[in-house]
């Protein structure tokens, strides 16, 4: 196995996870040294546990990589890695879409982010409440109006803005739910999820893969209703804000008959446009030759020479681009 080496180690401490290598004596290519800061995603996410994967990887191949893995979400990272407050990260095409442009949330354009990755994760909305509600459908809050104890996931990432953009959209805004009776709640995946189980909640709206672990659990645990998202209002979520149509198919969880339509995005895998070609080159390759190591980590991994780097919704990093050239994924 080829080994990179960077010309100085660096250490750092890190509230979450840090990781820093041995030096190596044998390589065949030096790189710049340097500490990176790495935002995520919730802790127990897909986000969270796929940057760890990619990081682990990272380090355990350049000499005297350092970094630090903090909590962020979708919508936050690019923020961060905008303003320098962290180098690298993932985020949805959507969210992406809208950074670029200035498009709310966003206040302004964010011009310092490039792209290095579409890293094949494949987020989908699932809308979980508790049976004993009585609900079937989105509108059914509308004309219900029950007492609802949901939970949108934190503040600043894509899940939680999709679920608010969901609910408006349907006409049950969180404003409506709180002159109902009903509470907001933003919590980390996991915590959610544990509160849905418990009774404290009686709703979740939260991004992630089909048959993500913490689902599963919930579906045999509390018996709970997937709803469907409405088809006008997914397709105002594709036509305004660059969300895919999606289907969880019948059968992914326990006790689901039928398809649920709803949307989905695919993660990007970006950083600062300022980190070396040569870091960013070593990272890209990297994820090509670890690919099967990837998947076996997370699942929802899938590197795919046919969409690594098609129709992303910014600009690719010269590293990364450098490599797609020598391997022919882009002319």
């Amino acid at each position: 196995m080829i080994r990179y080496t960077i010309l100085k180690v660096i250490s750092a401490v890190s509230l979450w996870v840090f990781s820093l290598v041995t030096p190596i004596v044998a390589a065949d290519r030096a790189v710049d040294s340097t500490h990176v800061t790495v935002t995520a995603g919730s802790i127990g996410g897909s986000y969270f546990v796929m940057n760890t994967a990619m990081f682990d990887i990272f380090s355990k191949n350049v000499e005297g990589l350092a970094y630090a893995i903090v909590p962020g979400g979708s919508v936050s990272n690019p923020i961060a890695i905008n303003k320098g407050g962290a180098q690298f990260g993932l985020s949805f095409t959507n969210d992406l879409r809208s950074a670029v442009i200035g498009q709310a949330p966003y206040s302004e354009a964010l011009t310092e982010i490039r792209a290095i990755a579409n890293v094949g994760f494949e987020a989908r909305m699932h809308v979980f409440v508790a049976a004993e509600l009585g609900v079937r459908s989105m509108g059914d809050l509308v004309t219900k109006k029950p007492e609802l104890r949901v939970d949108t996931g934190p503040r600043g990432t894509g899940s939680e803005l999709s679920a608010k953009r969901a609910l408006e959209l349907h006409g049950y805004s969180y404003e409506n739910i709180r002159e109902h009776g009903g509470r907001v709640i933003h919590s980390q995946f996991r915590e959610m999820v544990d509160r849905l189980k418990d009774g404290h909640l009686n709703a979740l709206m939260y991004n992630d893969l089909l048959g993500a672990p913490l689902f599963t659990d919930l579906v045999s645990s509390r018996e709970v209703i997937l709803l469907p998202l409405d088809d006008r209002v997914i397709k105002i979520l594709a036509e305004d804000f660059g969300y895919t149509p999606g289907v969880i198919p019948a059968g992914t969880y326990e006790g689901q008959d039928s398809d649920v339509a709803t949307i989905k995005r695919h993660t990007i895998f970006i950083c600062h446009k300022d980190m070396t070609e040569d870091l960013v080159y070593v990272m890209t390759k990297l994820i090509f030759e670890h690919r099967e190591d990837l998947v076996l980590a997370y699942r929802a991994f899938n590197i795919d020479a046919a969409t690594v780097a098609a129709d992303l919704p910014l600009q690719l990093h010269p590293g990364a681009e450098r490599y797609y050239r020598e391997q022919g994924i882009i002319k």
